[in-house]
């Protein structure tokens, strides 16, 4: 039990720790000296000196017809190029919310061409949720001064500050773990209010195909028309949100500021070659036009949906929010013959959960297929120990396909850029969708989790058109193949102690903690070399399928025990994963 002093401590420090109004006020006096005012264009030039972009017809189009087109981005280094392309487009405005931003190549590139904008005089405002962000107060500052058409703010701030150090975060941990784990998990890019990218992806190298160690398979989706208003609308209600906080306006960079302290960081330094490379590409009109415009699906009606700013906080909003969850488990209750999902964590919300299970009763022909992570692949081994526990319950009571993606996927030159990766490079899991009875798809941040339902705000589009929605189910089939993913089963069935040791697992998997009774009820399999692909229900697959074990290509015995301890001891957690 922890001491009351400790907490009565903890609670003054978490109370305390507001910059005041009067040292807003001093570093809102330095700020407006030292933000670089020079413009690079002319401000007499309605363009903004910007780059004429051919999606620019698609926008005029969607006008005059009042439609929607949409763009799957999913190829990371392409969601890349189109980001690059609209902020060197722009002419007004940019506004970018994500979850996490981390200054490397990628993130640094965004950045910098965020601020040619600003120089252009383009308004640009961002959104990041602070807690695994940018790494350093330093930083931060730095960007708090860069110019005064650059804004950027930070959603939670844990005790106010901008930079969090293991001290600060242990504490919070500690004394306010409710207040630190509602996070802003929103991903969205607006250009001009006229194009829109809504997704899974960060701000980060490894979302982009740039990473030379571990890169995840992700999924954008660009929206040119009407829609992208409502993003607008709801940026601008996050914008002036009481938990989003000015970048300036926080202990550490406000301290930093009224010292003069700065990073001395080099914003004019030569940029990576990879990134040179991407930037003329961006340039090129005929480029981007061959790199995206076959895919571009025209829609007569798609919606924008977000959770409100205050949902992870207000549990009456929460409960009464008509957004992205509940638009979710609406579409799910009302499937009639298929639906297909990716998702990295397969931990289902127990809403879920029983609204899938009433669909199965209702439904017994129901095709529910789920691409995943595998173990060798996830970013969060203890998240894919929870999901272990609900294996049984997939397959047996849901009557799931389940496919989890390899750390070596064998199509990797098709879904990945291959510039910039080696053979040691490891992949990952990251997009979120759904599709829904061959004709409602949805692309956004929702991982379809507890998390996602209760403690983060969330984003997405839902999109009606059966095109759209055949070239998501074959982006997500392409990522269940054989050579991309292996396929969980149930073992095949012994007599007798297969019964058995079914009813003892199911009594083992519904505690919290001991969760021990060690006889799995499914596995792995992989195809047999010169055997069709075939799914889980169908006569031959035992004879097209060997068994390769519940953690292929996982050598570290450390991280299988890990998992095995936290699928038996700490079932209690999942409503945080």
């Amino acid at each position: 039990m922890k001491s009351p002093l400790i907490v009565v401590l903890l609670c003054v420090l978490t109370a305390g720790c507001r910059v005041n109004q009067e040292t807003i006020r001093q570093v809102q006096q330095v700020i407006d000296v030292e933000k670089g005012t020079t413009l690079t264009c002319d401000q007499t030039d309605p363009t903004r000196c910007a780059l004429t972009s051919p999606f620019a017809a698609y926008y005029q189009l969607a006008e005059q017809r009042q439609t929607n087109h949409m763009l799957l981005l999913d190829h990371g280094e392409q969601s890349l190029l189109a980001r690059i392309h609209l902020i060197r487009s722009a002419r007004e405005s940019i506004q970018i919310q994500t979850f996490i931003w981390v200054n490397d190549e990628a993130g640094h590139l965004v950045l910098r061409e965020l601020l040619a904008a600003a120089q252009r005089g383009v308004k640009v405002e961002v959104i990041i949720d602070q807690l695994f962000s940018l790494g350093n107060s330093w930083l931060m500052t730095d960007l708090a001064t860069l110019h005064q058409n650059l804004s950027i703010k930070l959603y939670n701030p844990v005790f106010s500050d901008a930079h969090t150090s293991p001290f600060e975060f242990f504490s919070a941990m500690a004394c306010c773990m409710a207040r630190l784990n509602k996070r802003m998990h929103n991903k969205t890019f607006v250009v001009d209010n006229k194009y829109g990218i809504v997704g899974g992806r960060n701000y980060q190298s490894r979302y982009y195909d740039w990473d030379e160690g571990f890169n995840y398979k992700d999924r954008d989706v660009m929206a040119i028309g009407p829609v992208v208003n409502d993003i607008t609308n709801s940026f601008a209600s996050y914008w002036q949100s009481p938990h989003v906080v000015p970048a300036e306006h926080l202990r550490d960079v406000s301290a930093k500021i009224l010292n003069g302290i700065r990073s001395e960081f080099d914003w004019n330094q030569a940029i990576p070659e990879k990134g040179i490379k991407l930037i003329e590409q961006a340039k090129d009109q005929q480029h981007i036009i061959e790199t995206f415009f076959d895919d571009v699906v025209t829609v007569e009606r798609v919606e924008y949906f977000s959770d409100t700013h205050d949902k992870p906080f207000n549990r009456k909003t929460r409960q009464e929010n008509k957004q992205l969850t509940q638009k979710i488990h609406q579409y799910f209750a009302d499937a009639q013959h298929q639906i297909l999902i990716q998702t990295p964590y397969l931990v289902f919300s127990r809403k879920a959960r029983k609204t899938l299970k009433k669909l199965r009763r209702q439904h017994p022909d129901l095709m529910i297929r789920v691409s995943t992570n595998s173990l060798a692949s996830t970013d969060a081994y203890y998240v894919y120990a929870i999901s272990m526990k609900y294996k049984r319950f997939y397959l047996k009571k849901l009557d799931m396909q389940i496919y989890e993606f390899k750390d070596k996927p064998g199509m990797s030159d098709q879904l990945f850029s291959q510039t910039h990766i080696s053979p040691s490079t490891r992949f990952g899991m990251h997009g979120k969708s759904f599709v829904i009875d061959g004709h409602i798809s949805m692309i956004g941040s929702h991982n379809f989790d507890p998390r996602s339902d209760v403690l983060n705000t969330e984003s997405g589009f839902i999109v009606f058109s059966e095109e759209f929605a055949d070239r998501l189910t074959e982006n997500i089939e392409t990522d269940m193949k054989d050579a991309n993913s292996w396929v969980v089963a149930a073992k095949e069935q012994i007599p007798f102690f297969s019964h058995i040791s079914g009813f003892m697992a199911t009594i083992s998997r519904k505690l919290p903690i001991f969760d021990i009774w060690p006889f799995r009820y499914s596995t792995s399999y992989r195809l047999r070399q010169g055997h069709a692909e075939v799914p889980p229900d169908h006569p031959d697959f035992y004879k097209n399928y060997e068994v390769i074990g519940s953690f292929p290509n996982v050598n570290l015995s450390s991280k299988q025990i890990q998992t095995i301890i936290i699928s038996a001891f700490a079932g209690f957690a999942e409503p945080v994963m």
